[in-house]
């Protein structure tokens, strides 16, 4: 039912309003994972489960309704090409990002709200997860990213970061190629974890957003990178699994590629803002969010996202009703 919630065409409309369904999906997979309270024994330790179940029931929901979304917008630019509607491809896929990024948004404040409300042992898991990574990173008190870099020189940090950062890059991009929304699993693991140490390291609630605001130089970049790989691997999925012609398929797998490299170029200038000295973290910061901000302007500007029709389909020799 919760998927249902909301519909396709408000999504595309107000892509907004994602923030708060994610919001609420993850909400009531937390509160439902309260009542099961499992419990296995780990090395000798006692461990809580109910922020794995979280995780799980938040997933459940969000499958079907991102594959549709990324299944709609593969099937509108079949229906584009074969009408030779000419678009670039930020246009044909802005949509997509926008929504997605809210989507992880949504689900991290969830996380961070529910973590400075409910018992420390609710989010165990994903409490191990960050000592293990604040063990690597040898830096217990600062508000570094949730990458894993080493201690060290900054240009082994950012090479211990860049590994890393690709790894999640490539396990988002090769689960939504084979799973199509497989990789909404990374997406809401990752989101979980940033939300809890959120949470964690808030004071009060009016301390979320502040303490988020310290993530979003390097993790916007981040994140931007592993859900463009996402939709990558997403789309070509959703294109073979169709069965398209070659046309369209090579148009498809053009897109996914150029979606990929942008995503590569971002998680590398998240690792160069994370780690490396001032004036480098100065103008990754510059560079990444001059992209940035030119890509959304233009999907605001583009409107529904119509491209011109190109001059073979405007030749007068068969007239074709647009739609």
């Amino acid at each position: 039912m919760l998927e249902s919630v909301i519909k396709y065409k408000e999504i595309e409309k107000y892509p907004w309003i994602m923030f708060f369904w994610a919001l609420l999906i993850s909400t009531v997979g937390i509160l439902f994972s309260l009542q099961l309270s499992y419990q296995i024994q780990l090395s000798g330790a006692s461990v809580d489960l109910t922020g794995l179940f979280a995780v799980i029931f938040t997933i459940i929901p969000s499958v079907y309704f991102l594959t549709l979304i990324v299944k709609r917008h593969e099937k509108m630019d079949e229906q584009d090409l074969a009408r030779h509607y000419e678009k670039g491809f930020w246009q044909r896929h802005d949509r997509d990002v926008i929504i997605f990024l809210l989507y992880f948004f949504g689900l991290t404040f969830s996380f961070a709200f529910w973590a400075f409300t409910l018992d420390s042992g609710t989010f165990q898991i994903q409490l191990m997860k960050i000592q293990e990574i604040r063990a690597m990173s040898g830096n217990l008190l600062s508000g570094s990213t949730l990458s894993g870099s080493a201690s060290g020189g900054e240009s082994m940090k950012f090479i211990q970061v860049l590994i890393n950062n690709l790894n999640v890059t490539a396990f988002a991009f090769i689960f939504s190629l084979l799973f199509g929304a497989g990789a909404v699993f990374i997406v809401v693991w990752n989101a979980s974890i940033l939300g809890v140490y959120i949470g964690r390291l808030s004071e009060t609630l009016l301390h979320i957003p502040g303490v988020a605001l310290g993530f979003l130089p390097h993790g916007i970049p981040e994140i931007a990178g592993y859900l463009l790989a996402s939709i990558s691997g997403g789309v070509i999925s959703a294109a073979i699994i169709r069965g398209h012609g070659k046309p369209i398929v090579l148009r498809v797998i053009a897109d996914s590629m150029k979606l990929l490299a942008l995503a590569l170029l971002f998680v590398l200038l998240g690792a160069l803002i994370e780690t490396m000295d001032i004036i480098t973290k100065m103008v990754s910061i510059f560079i990444f969010y001059t992209i940035f901000i030119y890509l959304i302007t233009v999907a605001i500007s583009s409107g529904d996202g119509r491209g011109t029709v190109s001059p073979a389909a405007a030749r007068p020799t068969k007239k074709k009703k647009l739609i």
